[in-house]
């Protein structure tokens, strides 16, 4: 398989250097760029078009959110994982309107890898902290 090329956003220079960490356990993926604020993640999605991006939430400026929804415009090709603390039920189907994953950073340890292989795959993934709450595909359509 061809090398996943990754750019890492998350506002806290030790969360971004243990996901990208844990990326390198998986020798086709190959984190290109990280930065850590929403206006420059949309920037650098468009110079660099990654084939995937880890996007947190809470950012300074504009939120992943909303980056994600100006990513989609500039590099609509990128898949979009969010990797956030946030775990409500409404926030995550906030985020999946522009996103294709959700893991929670309590889980990202175990379930980061799964979610990137998933997404690859054309899948949709939630972390098991989201599934346990009891969110399913069909809550997209509910919001």
């Amino acid at each position: 398989m061809p090398s996943t090329r990754v750019l890492v956003v998350d506002d806290h220079s030790a969360v971004r250097r243990a996901i990208c960490h844990l990326l390198s356990e998986d020798p086709s993926l190959d984190v290109i760029c990280q930065t850590s604020d929403g206006e420059d993640a949309v920037k650098k999605a468009a110079l660099l078009q990654p084939d995937l991006i880890l996007l947190d939430i809470s950012l300074p400026g504009i939120t992943g959110i909303e980056a994600a929804r100006q990513i989609r415009k500039v590099s609509p090709d990128s898949n979009i994982i969010f990797l956030s603390q946030h775990d409500s039920l409404q926030m995550v189907s906030e985020a999946l309107r522009n996103g294709h994953g959700y893991v929670t950073k309590s889980d990202a340890a175990l379930q980061l890898l799964e979610a990137v292989r998933s997404v690859r795959n054309g899948s949709l993934f939630v972390s098991k902290r989201i599934a346990d709450q009891g969110w399913v595909a069909d809550s997209l359509s509910l919001m």
